[in-house]
């Protein structure tokens, strides 16, 4: 597997994350005025949804800089070959 491909699936994985959060509040959890969730009528906590998008987020920063270097982040993507 290529870092490309291992990347593309993370960003899917976060997305399905983000859905799974919709689904939290979706349960039963509901927004607190300070921004959190309160799921003591869900049967999962949001904690683990957010530590698994904030895990994802930073594994993806690592592949990306082990693969370009640290400049990487900040020069434009070549052109996709066909």
């Amino acid at each position: 597997m290529n870092s490309n491909l291992f990347h593309n699936i993370l960003n899917v994985v976060i997305a399905l994350l983000a859905a799974f959060t919709a689904f939290l509040i979706a349960t039963g959890c509901t927004t607190l005025p300070t921004g959190g969730l309160e799921c003591s009528a869900s049967w999962i906590a949001p904690e683990w949804t957010a530590l698994a998008v904030t895990g994802l987020g930073v594994l993806k920063t690592v592949i990306n800089i082990a693969r370009d270097g640290f400049g990487g982040l900040f020069k434009p993507q070549p052109p996709v070959e066909k």
